[in-house]
């Protein structure tokens, strides 16, 4: 089976890959959007789990050619990274804070799902379920692993923007594996710094932009008050982002939040404070009964760890963050761009802006 996917071009897949992207599991991904609410900013980031699971097959693969595995070695890496979002809820990462409580991390959740039903079942005629549902190793997972830079290429392509195209021939090309893991060479420290860049421009311009922010906080607040009033969080984990935002739109919470993000109705920002603040639920709630209105009170999230990207500088094996200027000052742009905000519907940003300069200052 050949699929023309629009990043990479012709990527193939082999009888066992073809018949598990066949299985209503895997194709419930074409439902499941990358970049969740992104879209209401954004208009083309309608792209999906589904083609970016079969990129990162694609270019675990070339990593795996790169480093001289073959064989059984390089199949079960291919099927392992095809799976490795099978478990992520509708609208991906944007519900997992409310999700989160009830089923795990998706890649919990993914474990669960490989081990059983039909795609266990057409595993076990290759492999151990147990190889398969491990955890995902550096080829996918890492910072410079297939599944970054598939998203950073995929999201940019798809978003319009050109801050997340990466060098992917030039960081595998100069990859290597001693025993402690990935290695980027001396002639790929560039393409790897540039990766970096990358994933910090699309998180402040992308990911974490304001508007996109202020959609999931609505989404989050929704799915919330679905699940309290009787929605079953299993509708999360079978259902597709627009199968979900109908059954939300069955409870009273639900609509309200569901039914302005179908009309792009969003909240406005009516106040941010610097950092993260401590009890978000009780500020959300008293500034709420202050102001006679709905407020939400968004959290900056953590992006991520530093990175553990080990490279060859100079003949001698350390880590990128500790060899390059470039790296940590992205990181220190990362922390003081963190921001909390305070959200509210249009009509009341004027009076709930001065409550919460008042209860924040």
């Amino acid at each position: 089976m050949i699929i023309r996917d629009a990043i990479h071009g012709n990527v193939e897949l082999g009888g066992l890959e073809g018949r598990i992207m066949d299985t209503a599991e895997f194709q419930r991904l074409r439902g499941i959007k990358q970049l969740g609410m992104t879209h209401l900013v954004y208009p083309g980031a309608m792209h999906t789990r589904f083609e970016h699971s079969i990129g990162t097959m694609h270019l675990a693969s070339l990593i795996c050619e790169r480093l001289g595995a073959s064989g059984e070695e390089k199949a079960k890496m291919r099927v392992q990274a095809l799976l490795h979002d099978i478990g992520h809820n509708a609208f991906s990462h944007e519900s997992e804070k409310a999700i989160r409580k009830f089923f795990g991390s998706h890649e919990e959740i993914g474990k669960e799902k490989i081990a059983k039903g039909e795609i266990g079942d057409i595993i076990r005629e290759n492999f151990s379920v147990s190889e398969i549902a491990g955890d995902a190793g550096e080829i996918i997972c890492s910072d410079v692993g297939a599944d970054r830079m598939d998203y950073l290429h995929r999201d940019a392509y798809y978003t319009g923007v050109s801050y997340g195209t990466v060098d992917t021939d030039r960081v595998i090309h100069t990859l290597e594996m001693d025993d402690g893991g990935l290695v980027v060479g001396k002639r790929g420290l560039e393409a790897a710094e540039m990766l970096l860049v990358g994933r910090f421009m699309m998180f402040s311009n992308v990911y974490l932009h304001k508007t996109v922010r202020i959609a999931s906080a609505m989404l989050n607040k929704g799915i919330s008050g679905a699940i309290s009033e009787g929605m079953e969080p299993e509708a999360f984990l079978e259902g597709t982002d627009d199968s979900v935002l109908r059954m939300m739109r069955e409870t009273p919470s639900g609509e309200k939040y569901a039914g302005a993000l179908l009309r792009r109705e969003l909240y406005k920002e009516a106040h941010s404070v610097e950092g993260v603040i401590v009890d978000p639920e009780t500020a959300a709630k008293e500034l709420s009964d202050e102001c006679s209105c709905d407020v939400l009170v968004d959290l900056p999230p953590v992006l991520s760890k530093k990175p553990r990207i080990r490279a060859r500088v100079n003949g001698k094996l350390g880590l990128l963050v500790d060899e390059s200027d470039l790296v940590r000052s992205l990181f220190m742009a990362e922390e003081k761009r963190k921001r909390t905000l305070i959200l509210c519907p249009k009509g009341e940003r004027e009076k709930v802006h001065k409550s919460a300069k008042a209860y924040f200052r």
